[in-house]
């Protein structure tokens, strides 16, 4: 039966290179934008991902990082500063901000923080972090999008910094970071001594949950959460506007891939009925025929889906190449997943054609 298979499955090359080709191009956009998905969440969380932090005080009623402006009172930083079980407390100011760039608006995510203490960009590309309040640190894809370098100018809220140093990793397709001095940040939204987030990490020793109940003893009217929860609350809230569509994309190529992959084998099998006629009259079972279109579709689905990962991976590291601000992570995971999913298509593909097999009566195709 394997035997069968096969020579049925190549006898028709040309045909058997368009059913390959569909199911590829259908695991390939699979695979692609499961990459996609996987790259938004790397971004939405960089900041805190690159950022110590084991605890986030953040203003009452703010659970999240990069959806939520945060006032924190006045005195915040000096009360946690003597909590036992903390070791360091990094301060920012952040805002989301509108740029008007070369007649452009750009949305982009201002972190002021304090160098000495930390917050700032964690990789450099080129150039230095900011050492007065009129420099500024830029993502360099955003740098490279609007043709800035290291020494020009760009103006902020109405002021003008210069460009000292270009951050690594602090892009996304949907916004990118730039990093100030905090009282610079404190002077372009004119508040000053403010801080939006405070960000603590612990002494190793320490137990979270009796240091959380000491800030709550001395903060008042603000949220404190562990930095895994406000990471989650970020991924929540914007991902899932991106999840459910792309998705749906996800769904609508495995049903397409899979129509293709059952509408070449189905016509494969009509035009070999006499085939297959004949194998019932000498004896074969219908479990026997059931396997042999089975064997098709699976060997269909197997090749098309190593096709797909394959161009999935070429294509994703085009995109990044051509627009760096998107990420493509293409994990071992997703493509074991896209394997079972391929194979899936190819058992579902196979349904049809076997249920035509099954009923097949010898004696009516032989006097046709």
């Amino acid at each position: 039966m394997t035997y069968l298979a096969f020579r049925n499955l190549f006898q028709q090359k040309f045909r058997l290179a368009l059913s390959i080709g569909g199911v590829a191009l259908a695991m390939m956009l699979i695979v692609l934008l499961n990459g996609f998905l996987a790259g938004i969440y790397v971004q939405v969380t960089a900041y805190l991902d690159n950022t110590p932090a084991d605890l986030i005080v953040a203003q009452d009623g703010v659970a999240n990082l990069l959806s939520a402006t945060s006032l924190l009172p006045a005195n915040t930083v000096d009360l946690a500063r003597g909590v036992p079980g903390v070791s360091r407390l990094i301060p920012i100011v952040s805002q989301f901000v509108i740029l008007d760039i070369h007649d452009e608006k750009v949305v982009a995510y201002m972190i002021g923080y304090e160098p000495e203490l930390g917050g700032g960009p964690w990789a450099l590309k080129a150039g230095r972090s900011p050492a007065d309040d009129d420099e500024i640190v830029l993502d360099w894809v955003m740098a490279q999008q609007h043709n800035f370098d290291i020494g020009d100018t760009i103006e902020i809220l109405d002021e003008d910094f210069t460009v000292v140093g270009l951050s690594d990793g602090t892009n996304s397709w949907m916004n990118s970071f730039f990093f100030i001095e905090k009282r610079a940040a404190e002077r372009l939204l004119l508040a000053p001594d403010s801080t939006s987030f405070l960000l603590l990490t612990l002494e190793p020793e320490a137990d979270p949950t009796a240091v959380e109940t000491r800030l709550r003893r001395r903060l008042r009217d603000v949220e404190i959460l562990p930095a895994s929860v406000v990471k989650q609350n970020d991924v929540d809230l914007l991902v899932q506007i991106f999840a459910i569509p792309l998705q749906m994309m996800v769904a609508i190529s495995f049903a397409v891939g899979t129509a293709i992959l059952g509408m070449v084998i189905y016509t494969a099998t009509v035009e070999r009925v006499r085939e297959y006629g004949v194998l019932k009259a000498i004896g074969a079972k219908n479990r026997h025929l059931y396997l042999l279109v089975t064997q098709q579709g699976l060997v269909t689905a197997l090749l098309g889906v190593t096709l797909g990962i394959g161009l999935a991976w070429l294509m994703a590291q085009w995109v990044m190449v051509v627009s760096p601000k998107f990420l493509v992570i293409i994990q071992p995971g997703s493509t074991l997943t896209a394997t079972i999913t391929g194979l899936l298509m190819g058992l579902l593909a196979a349904l049809l054609p076997a249920r035509y097999v099954g009923h097949l009566d010898p004696a009516r195709v032989f006097r046709k």
